[in-house]
């Protein structure tokens, strides 16, 4: 009796033929038994394995689907802040990108390490916004962006709250009521993707998002949190080393020769 590793690696020959498209979902545990003749949970299994290594992903009762295959990263973030007709932007390869589905905005409770940037209390209420956005023809997200704002700025410019805040969007209004630049500083990691993230980014259990943690500040003043989450898998960061006065060169020993 075959074993679910090789049931898996049987199923993934068969969408790398293309048995099946993208679009639709794959045939349920069932077929798939008696298609490769093996047990239900075997076929379970094997499924399984192939969400967690991001070859498919479950979308609940609407079964599960190919993931399309990843490309090389299509997003490489660098250390710099750019603007166009619309406002400020972080990556140059997504710089056309836009909103998938409809932003909220919502007053809530944030993360405590999101809390603790922003310099409030654990459990302080704060202006929320959550955007998702990805391709011009995007079907789904490629990107998770959500904004903490601070309630005492929030009172002093109530646009920050709306749904629509102009052109630019919040920095944009934030320079202009404070009248001095914003300063960013990021912070990149990662770590398993939660169920929001995998049902909104269509990636499965095993595959980890990339997370930038943006602080914005005015001064010594903390004016946001941005956190943004990707699939790690399609997504790199990019920057230039530069040589510290501890490496610089010629090196002192030469220099002295």
């Amino acid at each position: 009796m075959a074993g679910y590793r090789e049931v898996a690696a049987r199923i993934r020959r068969d969408i790398e033929a293309g048995e099946w498209p993208t679009d639709k979902a794959i045939p349920g545990i069932d077929k798939l038994r008696v298609r490769y003749d093996v047990a239900r949970q075997t076929a379970n299994r094997a499924v399984q394995h192939l969400v967690s290594e991001g070859i498919l992903y479950s979308q609940g009762r609407r079964g599960t689907f190919i993931r399309p295959p990843a490309p090389a990263p299509i997003v490489a973030r660098d250390r710099h802040a750019y603007r166009d007709e619309l406002g400020y932007f972080f990556d140059r390869g997504a710089q056309d990108w836009r909103g998938v589905g409809t932003p909220t905005q919502e007053v809530g409770v944030p993360p405590d390490d999101v809390a603790d940037l922003l310099g409030v209390p654990h459990g302080t209420h704060v202006m929320i916004r959550d955007r998702a956005v990805g391709p011009p023809d995007a079907t789904h997200p490629l990107q998770l962006a959500t904004s903490y704002l601070p309630m005492a700025l929030v009172g002093q410019l109530p646009v920050l709250g709306a749904a629509k805040t102009g052109p630019g969007g919040i920095y944009d209004r934030i320079e202009e009521h404070l009248d001095a630049a914003i300063d960013w500083e990021e912070t990149v990691s990662s770590r398993p993707a939660n169920d929001h993230e995998q049902q909104q980014l269509r990636i499965g259990a095993g595959l980890p998002v990339l997370v930038v943690t943006r602080v914005s500040r005015v001064g010594a003043q903390v004016v946001e949190v941005n956190r943004t989450r990707m699939p790690a898998d399609r997504f790199a960061v990019s920057y230039e080393v530069q040589r510290d006065d501890t490496a610089r060169w010629p090196r002192e020993a030469e220099r002295s020769e």
